[in-house]
């Protein structure tokens, strides 16, 4: 027996219930200014390259508390695209 979420975000939003919740969903989430990116996508262009967990989850919050980053929670979609989730982003602060 398959698990009932196996392949969800794949599935795509058709007819009119499923655009009336990604309308719903569209105006609940926040829009993210330039300059902001998520943690995986600031270590990539920091030059490191891998999941951001562990050491490198560290490493941005060394340079949060360092004044070196700012870190905000926006909400925006998932990876399924139907839910509408806090995602850390970081912005670099210019000097600390």
């Amino acid at each position: 027996m398959r698990a009932a979420s196996k392949g969800w975000s794949k599935k795509k939003f058709d007819g009119e219930w499923a655009k009336t919740l990604q309308k719903f969903l569209a105006k609940q989430q926040d829009e993210v200014p330039d300059g902001w990116v998520k943690s995986d996508e600031a270590l990539r262009k920091m030059g490191l390259m891998g999941a951001c967990s562990g050491q490198r989850n560290k490493l941005l919050q060394r340079m949060t508390a360092s004044g070196f980053l700012l870190k905000k929670d926006f909400k925006i979609f998932d990876g399924s695209g139907r839910r509408v989730t806090a995602i850390t982003h970081y912005k670099i602060t210019g000097n600390p």
